[in-house]
């Protein structure tokens, strides 16, 4: 399998591409932070905070922004897996009572859930199993701050908008909360030389300046939802690092740096034993000797990231998400116009292989040759009438293009046109014998299309042209519930007046479980008020 066969075939499911779109950008987001590793800790540290930003925030985007298709040239095994049956071929697993509209699985048919689902489950209580460790230090950290011991002689209390107590369980500074930020010192504090209690302060009063405490726990609980993601941990460890080495040059400017980095040693001998993920604390032996490195590199770019570096970097995460979150590859020849039919008769013709000759052919080769041409000329039809491209339909059946070829995730030529309410791409696929009742699971029909999607005068045609009322694709219910849900009313009223019926009812598979979906009922809950009262007048009833 090539790498284009496995982004196709990945974002084919939603939760494989939002994995794969996160992977883009934590890799965006640690590689930028590699390439400016001369420049300063806080500017690294925005770019890496924005990256976890643009994560958070990317479920959102690509469900709400229209998806951009790339299309990716795929080996014949993986155009192959492309190609479906027409729905009949999985009805012997679904009962439908004809006088109802009911459809339920057959006595006897064993209902599993999807590898997809389980996958989801996994995922899922991956990401509880990760956020549960926060619980008990949530708890800690509410204790330290209710016993938390005041200076001795009141001469510090608050300071830069946190305040500053002492307590006996700490050892070494740290620092939490976000609306009422604390810093705590160990209890010996009071005894610490004035030079190196300021450095502490100094250092921690940075972290509160610039809001450490819940960038870090917002990232750690992206890293819990990517719980399985190695460059999701990967970034949260660079981000922490980059935070202490932002607030390490706060204190270095006031400083000398070996005075400094001698301080930061002996905190990390004492190691405190409060677990280090509730709070930001000063020194921590698993990043010191890169800290320390950094301290006493006197070409080292210091200070804060200023409103210039701020503006940048949220832009360039703003760009990348716009780029990442709408694509979605897919296995797609160009759309086929006159020219690229022509282009393609030419291309046939220089090759000598044709679909009649191939198919007489008995060697492998040419027999291979002739499945990835006909393949060709599919999905150039399906493309022609996505496009309404009626000249192109017209020459592509003539070169031997299947007008009723399914394809996953894109459907067939007639679903296509029906779906954009091409109405003369329609009526010349009908001519050239496609079938109006070919399903496609998960794309639904010509007709389920027509009546989501497109205009009235589509869905007559279908209907005078032979297209069944009633009849249900799996997964995607039947036409009048598909025009209820869309809030079609000018579909749902010629369907009822065309003899649709008001109380079918099918079984649809959802993330919460299978539930029953009627016209009435996917019409109150997307609160169409004017179909809900046309089908109550027709004789629905929940």
């Amino acid at each position: 399998m090539t790498v284009a066969d496995l982004l196709v075939t990945l974002s084919q499911a939603p939760a494989a591409t939002l994995v794969v779109k996160a992977t883009a950008l934590f890799a965006l987001g640690l590689l930028a932070a590699t390439l400016s590793s001369r420049g300063r800790a806080s500017v690294r540290h925005l770019v890496l905070a924005t990256t976890f930003l643009a994560v958070a925030v990317l479920p959102l985007v690509s469900a709400l922004v229209p998806a951009v298709e790339v299309p990716l040239r795929t080996s014949v095994p993986a155009v192959a897996s492309h190609l479906v049956v027409p729905s009949t071929s999985v009805a012997p697993a679904i009962a439908t009572d004809s006088a109802s509209g009911t459809v339920a699985p057959s006595p006897g048919t064993a209902v599993w859930p999807s590898a997809g689902h389980a996958v989801l489950a996994v995922w899922a209580l991956g990401a509880v199993a990760s956020v549960v460790p926060l619980i008990p230090m949530a708890l800690c950290t509410r204790r330290l701050r209710r016993t938390a011991l005041p200076w001795p002689d009141g001469s510090m209390r608050d300071a830069a908008g946190a305040r500053v107590l002492r307590h006996d369980a700490t050892t070494s500074p740290i620092t939490f909360g976000f609306w009422r930020p604390m810093v705590l010192l160990p209890v010996d504090a009071a005894q610490w030389p004035d030079d190196e209690l300021q450095r502490a302060l100094v250092h921690e009063l940075e972290h509160v300046r610039r809001r450490d405490w819940g960038v870090q726990l917002a990232a750690r609980l992206a890293c819990a939802v990517y719980w399985f993601h190695p460059l999701a941990w990967a970034a949260w460890r660079r981000l922490c690092l980059e935070a202490e080495r932002a607030c390490d040059d706060a204190v270095v400017v006031r400083t000398t740096p070996t005075d400094y980095a001698a301080q930061l040693v002996a905190l990390a001998e004492r190691l405190s034993p409060v677990p280090a993920a509730h709070a930001v604390g000063m020194a921590r032996r698993s990043d010191l000797a890169t800290r320390v490195t950094a301290l006493l590199d006197g070409s080292q770019a210091r200070g804060p990231a200023g409103v210039g570096m701020r503006l940048g970097a949220t832009t360039a995460a703003v760009v990348a998400l716009a780029f990442v979150s709408p694509v979605r590859a897919v296995s797609r020849i160009p759309a086929a116009g006159p020219s690229t039919a022509a282009a393609t008769a030419s291309a046939t013709a220089a090759s000598g292989i044709t679909p009649a000759t191939a198919a007489q052919s008995p060697q492998p080769r040419r027999a291979a040759a002739a499945s990835r041409l006909q393949h060709t000329l599919d999905v150039s039809l399906y493309e022609a009438a996505d496009d309404g491209d009626v000249a192109a339909i017209g020459d592509l059946t003539r070169q031997g293009a299947n007008v009723n070829a399914a394809l996953r995730g894109d459907g067939s030529p007639l679903i296509a046109a029906a779906r954009n309410g091409h109405l003369a791409a329609v009526a010349t696929l009908l001519d050239r014998g496609a079938d109006p009742n070919l399903g496609v699971p998960g794309d639904g029909n010509a007709l389920i299309a027509a009546a989501r999607d497109g205009p009235t005068e589509v869905v007559r045609l279908l209907l005078d042209r032979g297209a069944a009322i009633d009849h249900v694709v799996p997964g995607d219910e039947n036409a009048l519930i598909t025009a209820c849900a869309a809030g079609a009313l000018s579909a749902v009223r010629l369907l009822v007046d065309r003899g649709a019926d008001v109380n079918a009812r099918v079984l649809a598979p959802t993330t919460r479980g299978d539930e029953w979906r009627t016209p009435l009922s996917q019409a109150r809950r997307g609160r169409h008020a004017a179909i809900v009262t046309l089908l109550e007048r027709a004789g629905a009833r929940q």
